[in-house]
């Protein structure tokens, strides 16, 4: 189950005796199923995510019997840090992932509770859901009970200022919908994120084959793509070696969306396979991104989870 955006600045339904409100994460969505003694964890795309953090089985030890929902992050200085998370996310072998869990240790903050001791809740409210979730102990670091609030504006206030994502509401009432985007879920994010598919790249002026700049796009409403702009800050040797891996046989001749002469000259087009996280400052009068820094691959969005924000 997807939120919807907020329709405008701190648009999050105010009223607190139909509405709760939690923290937005600023992690990796994932689902946690505990049965039989094993954990299978899946993104939002359906991908098995497991071995890549192998952590988390700690909470195999703690129930027997749960399929939770949650955000998996990555805290940095005690808060989320989506850069941090990022260089897990893309790590499959078993060793690997150790080191990395050793170096940079995840925690599920876990939101929603699906199924427990063989008993399927989606068609419960939210509210009865919530309470279910409560009563189950947090299994040390390994996974953490997201907080309710009563109040928007004070969780809001409490988020920005402490340089939290966000915050997200929802309806008492509400079952659980699974894939949909429903408007029982109402999200308001601080900090203006966007995913984007890449459509291309350009390479570093004088320094031969190096990427400089992704050229990005984001569905139009009318259907197809619309171009939204370069980004070349963030793009640091890591996420330069994870995106040539991941763009390895996608390359065309030309681009698949109309992109305009400056950005175009000296490009490699790529099919709009991969998609990139980038942070703005909002958008211009023709709808380009203004100064995009790429946070990281995401891997965990396939191209058909991408909207423009």
């Amino acid at each position: 189950m997807l939120a919807t955006a907020a329709p405008a600045a701190d648009g999050v339904p105010t009223d607190g005796e139909h509405w709760a409100y939690e923290v937005k994460w600023d992690g990796m969505r994932v689902l946690a199923d505990v049965h039989d003694g094993r954990l299978a964890l899946r993104s939002r795309t359906g991908r098995d995510v497991s071995a890549t953090f192998p952590e988390l089985t700690a909470l195999t030890r703690a129930h027997a019997d749960v399929h939770l929902d949650g955000e998996v992050v990555a805290l940095h200085d005690g808060l989320p840090s989506f850069a941090a998370l990022a260089d897990r996310m893309h790590v499959t072998d078993a060793r690997a992932a150790a080191r990395a869990a050793a170096r940079t240790p995840v925690t599920l903050m876990a939101f929603d509770v699906l199924r427990l001791y063989g008993v399927d809740l989606v068609d419960r409210p939210w509210q009865e859901r919530r309470e279910s979730l409560d009563r189950l102990v947090p299994s040390g670091r390994a996974w953490q009970v997201s907080p309710v609030y009563p109040d928007a504006a004070s969780l809001l206030a409490a988020t920005r200022e402490q340089g939290l994502e966000g915050v997200v509401a929802k309806r008492r009432t509400s079952t659980y919908q699974p894939g949909r985007r429903s408007p029982d879920w109402v999200k308001h994010a601080h900090r203006r994120h966007q995913a984007c598919l890449v459509v291309g790249w350009r390479p570093v002026v004088g320094a031969g084959a190096r990427m400089g700049a992704l050229l990005l796009a984001v569905p139009a409403a009318g259907g197809g793509l619309r171009y939204v702009g370069r980004a070349g800050s963030g793009l640091g040797a890591g996420a330069e070696e994870e995106l040539r891996a991941a763009l390895t046989g996608c390359e065309r001749p030309r681009p698949v969306v109309e992109v305009p002469r400056a950005d175009a000259a000296g490009a490699t087009f790529t099919e709009p396979v991969v998609v990139v996280e980038v942070r703005h400052l909002g958008r211009t009068t023709g709808g380009r991104l203004r100064q995009p820094t790429l946070r990281g691959l995401r891997n965990d969005l396939a191209p058909s989870d991408v909207r423009e924000e």
